[in-house]
């Protein structure tokens, strides 16, 4: 029987319209995503209006879709290594878009935290499961920079959410916002099932193969797919053990450990801004459009910063380059403060915090993506996310705890850049006691 290595077949091939398609769905869910957690910052202070909360209780909201997140993550990315990519995509969008339509309708706190939790449930599931699924069907030697692409989408979607919020919000109220956020999501969860196959890798890891990879195969562009006489296989071998024990096993201890701590770090930071920023430029006399503006310059940053992230770090490295990318966040967050109440200068700073913290998370998620093999990938992409919301989860609260004990908007923003620095700090230790790992150079990735 002859033997075909399909990471060979797919290493060869260019990036062509059928992993394009493939990347294009898993960009749309991504990017709700992004529009999730800007559609809550913009529309924070109306809700709070509405349902007559205080300040205190809007950080447990910001929080909620953050622990929600982490735990979707924990739970739905080993399902997925065992269950597959695409059901529990599936499954996951639908869930976090019938959440975000049913928050219109949430009439108390009690209701409107958990709506967010069980959304940030599914947003927490279903990225490390396109993040898998995009990533296995390309070229190892694009894996970095298409993972990078694909993280792009989360501040896209906070840019489209904060220029349409400027204008959706003022002319019909905020639960506009919320049924565009939830309506999206299911059409993806639609194109998933019609366009998207399964991870062909994920598949041949499992033992699955017959019909599904033979037209699989063939949209890979191969001429002949018959599965007769032909065994398909993976470079990557069977593991066992329950695949959390996995990510510290082989060599990679040390690399997950830190990745988690700086996944922790910068996404503490960057959840903090996005979540908390309009609510503090408002508390100094900023109107609603302009903070809107605000945030949405931060998501344009943001989505410049992690779609150069990939090719960057390509050319100039891993870990020290995403130090001094952490380390000039750091500065430009605690700028915005010194900055406010002015649009244009707070415009600046936040675009410059956009590009330099958002663009380090999509370098951290394409290090994730890389450094583990297929079997465990999405748990350790999950678990690394996880790590990550974790630190979104707290940072809100963090900052919450800060405003009600009376500190100023520019000690506020000062001390939320302190953890993406401290996040470049475990960048350097990474390169001190990991692996190398540079995009440039696959062979490199754990295995």
């Amino acid at each position: 029987m002859k033997t075909v290595l399909v990471d060979d077949i797919i290493d060869a091939r260019p990036f062509g319209a059928f992993q394009l398609l493939v990347f294009a769905v898993c960009f749309l869910i991504a990017l709700m995503d992004g529009a999730n957690i800007q559609t809550m910052g913009l529309s924070a202070p109306l809700i709070a209006a509405d349902l007559k909360l205080g300040a205190a209780q809007l950080g447990p909201v910001f929080a909620g879709s953050e622990f929600g997140f982490m735990l979707g993550a924990l739970a739905f990315g080993p399902l997925a290594d065992r269950l597959g990519r695409k059901t529990i995509l599936v499954f996951c969008t639908l869930l976090f878009g019938c959440a975000s339509l049913a928050t219109v309708h949430a009439a108390s706190f009690p209701s409107l935290l958990l709506l967010r939790v069980v959304t940030g449930i599914g947003l927490g599931g279903a990225a490390p499961c396109f993040v898998s699924l995009t990533t296995e069907y390309v070229a190892e030697r694009l894996r970095a920079r298409v993972a990078a692409l694909l993280w792009a989408a989360i501040p896209a979607g906070g840019v489209i959410a904060g220029f349409l919020g400027s204008q959706l919000i003022p002319a019909y109220g905020w639960k506009a916002m919320f049924y565009v956020s939830g309506g999206v999501p299911v059409l993806a969860a639609l194109l998933v099932v019609l366009l998207v196959p399964e991870s062909i890798r994920f598949l041949l890891s499992t033992g699955r193969q017959g019909r599904r990879t033979e037209r699989i195969l063939a949209r890979l562009g191969m001429r002949d797919t018959a599965t007769n006489g032909v065994r398909y296989v993976t470079h990557e071998v069977e593991t066992r053990g329950l695949p959390l024990s996995l990510l510290f096993r082989d060599g990679r201890s040390s690399f997950t450990s830190l990745l988690w701590l700086a996944m922790f770090l910068n996404f503490l930071a960057l959840i903090a801004v996005l979540a908390w920023t309009s609510t503090l430029l408002r508390s100094v006399g900023m109107s609603v459009a302009d903070a809107s503006i605000v945030m949405a310059w931060n998501n344009v940053g943001g989505m410049i910063g992690v779609a150069a992230a990939g090719k960057l770090m390509e050319k100039l490295g891993t870990y020290r380059f995403l130090a001094a990318v952490l380390a000039t966040g750091a500065l430009v967050v605690a700028a915005t403060g010194v900055a406010a109440p002015d649009t244009t200068l707070c415009s600046i700073c936040s675009g410059l915090a956009g590009l330099f913290v958002g663009g380090a998370t999509s370098g951290l998620i394409a290090i994730a993506a890389m450094g583990y093999p297929t079997a465990i990938r999405s748990t350790g992409v999950g678990w690394a996310l996880a790590a990550g919301r974790l630190g979104g989860a707290t940072g809100p609260l963090l900052v919450g705890a800060l405003v009600a004990g009376g500190h100023g908007v520019a000690q506020t923003f000062g001390l939320i850049g302190v953890p993406a620095l401290l996040a470049g700090v475990a960048m350097l230790l990474m390169q001190r006691s990991g692996p190398s790992l540079d995009a440039a150079d696959p062979s490199m990735a754990l295995h």
